[in-house]
Parts: structure tokens; sequence; C-alpha cells
């Protein structure tokens, strides 16, 4: 027959089991914390974004590295990504819309007046061939080369006429094209027309300021812009 636990054993055991209930309590509590904090800090930068692109809806915000509360905690978070999609970007009155917009920010902090800046950022714009179609009022598709776009349109008395053109970047923040190559039995007045229908560039303004493009790309799914910059404010400079 088993002797009763005597009183001090069932003190301490009780002792015990409350430090574990407590320490599982702790636990718990910061977890939650940890899950509030990552919320927290996607919600309040993709607010910013949502607000200074002039969106229709949030973009996704993914916070990366732990803890999230201690970053939080010290004011600056290491590292967060961005992806938007149908992102107006506003031309002279035009809008043109960038498909998909990705984005890396490091080293994100909130200023005051609520003004969230990076860093440093990286960032992919992909804009369709069907959007460059209507921004140019041209058919656009992809060329033969990493740079090359075919474009045609109808020119009165000749029909359809189609040319190449060349891709690339004509300021920080803004792309163009140039060298518009047709076949030698297309009259000047085609050329001119098609000239003039390519001659304005493509200005991506609505993107966070200090942001500036590297490099494009003509892929299948349309051109990629190649970004990036140094303390860049999420707030565009047309905002």
């Amino acid at each position: 027959m088993n002797e009763p636990e005597n009183k001090p054993t069932m003190r301490r055991r009780r002792r015990r089991n409350g430090v574990i209930a407590i320490a599982l309590a702790l636990l718990a509590a910061g977890g939650g914390g940890e899950v509030w904090a990552t919320q927290h800090v996607q919600d309040r930068i993709a607010e910013s974004v949502r607000r200074g692109m002039g969106l229709d809806s949030l973009p996704q915000v993914h916070v990366n590295g732990f803890p999230v509360s201690m970053q939080l905690a010290g004011k600056k978070i290491t590292e967060a990504d961005i992806d938007a999609a149908q992102v107006p970007a506003t031309v002279n009155g035009r809008v043109l819309i960038i498909q998909d917009l990705a984005v890396q920010l490091h080293g994100v902090h909130q200023e005051q007046g609520g003004r969230e800046r990076a860093d440093d950022a990286e960032a992919t714009a992909t804009i369709a061939y069907e959007d460059l179609s209507a921004f140019y009022g041209v058919a656009v598709g992809r060329g033969h080369g990493d740079d090359q776009l075919e474009v045609t349109t109808r020119v009165p008395l000749l029909g359809q006429v189609s040319a190449s053109t060349r891709i690339g970047i004509t300021g920080p923040r803004t792309i163009g094209v140039d060298d518009v190559q047709l076949s030698e039995n297309v009259p000047p007045a085609a050329r001119t027309l098609l000239e003039s229908r390519l001659e304005r560039t493509t200005p991506l303004d609505n993107l966070p300021e200090g942001l500036a493009i590297r490099s494009v790309t003509v892929t299948d799914h349309g051109i990629v812009a190649l970004m990036s910059g140094n303390d860049v404010d999420l707030q565009p400079r047309t905002a």
C-alpha cells in the first residue's frame, strides 16, 4: 500500500505546476505578440503604399526576419516584400498600367507624419503589351531581340504596316523607343506616322521616390523594368 504524499511534497509539486503554467502563458502571449507585430507592420506598409500609389486594393506585404516584435521596438524593419497588381503610372494625364510591381525594401522605418522610408530597395515592374498598345496607340508585341519590339498599325491607302523598334532607358525613371525599322518599300509618310505615335516617353513616376531604372528587358509577357535606389520614400513624388 502506497504511503500518502506529505504536504511539503504536494506544495512543491503545485508550485512547479504553477511555474510551468505561467511559462506556457508567457510563451503563448509572446507568440500572440509576434503575430500582432507582424500583422501590424504589414498592414502599416500596405496602407502607406495603397494611399501613395492610388491603388484600388491593398498590396500584399510580407515582413521578413524574426522576431518582428523586436524590429518594431527598434523602429526599423529589416526587410519587407511588396507585391502589387494593376498599379497606375500616370503620364501627362494618360494612365499606363503596371501589371505587376514587386518591391523588396531594406531597413524600413516610419517617419513623422506616417511616411514610410527604406534605406534601399529593388523593384521589378512588368508592363503588359496590351497596356503598351493602349498607351502608344499602335499594336505592340515582342520583337526578335532582348530589347526589340514589333509595332503594327494601319496606314491610309497602305493598310497594315509593321516595324521593329528598340526599347530602352531614356531617363532615371523613363522608358522610350527609338530606331524604328521599316521595310524599304514603305513610303516616308508611314514612317512619320509610326514615329509620331512612338515619340512619347513612358515615365514611371507613380512609384516610390528614389527608385531609378537600371535595365529594361523584353519578355513573352511584356517589358520588365528593373529598378533600385537608396533612401527610398514609399510616397511617390506625383502624390
